[in-house]
């Protein structure tokens, strides 16, 4: 017995379901049987296809190994990368210490003689 869902379904089914139409009018249900045989035949080549490859349609142990050391290797390198930019927010911090450090000393310095100007300032202005 054939139930509700077996029964394939088109566009042309539907629009005169909806819209109302002659059912004489109505397309034949197309034939399931050569859709199945399609289908079958379209499998069994990129099964083939993929022999020819030696790509296997189902994963093994070896697939689920790589997959694990992709994943912990992109774990890791986000991690690692984290940890550079750390390191990198450390130094930068490090850095403006030291700037304004000189800049303290810079100003002192032109407190001693105040009419006092470097050649390379004005070499770089």
């Amino acid at each position: 017995m054939t139930s509700v869902s077996d029964i394939p379904v088109t566009a042309a089914h539907l629009s005169c379901f909806v819209h109302g139409c002659d059912k004489s009018k109505m397309p034949a249900e197309p034939d399931c049987s050569a859709k199945l045989d399609t289908a079958g035949r379209n499998r069994k080549l990129q099964a083939y296809l993929m022999s020819l490859d030696d790509i296997e349609s189902n994963e093994d142990e070896q697939d689920r190994l790589f997959t694990k050391f992709t994943i912990n290797t992109v774990y890791a390198s986000y991690a690692a990368a984290q940890s550079r930019v750390r390191q990198y927010t450390q130094l930068l911090a490090l850095l403006r210490c030291e700037e304004d450090e000189w800049a303290r000393k810079v100003e002192k310095a032109s407190n001693i003689l105040p009419d006092y100007k470097p050649k390379w300032i004005l070499q770089a202005s």
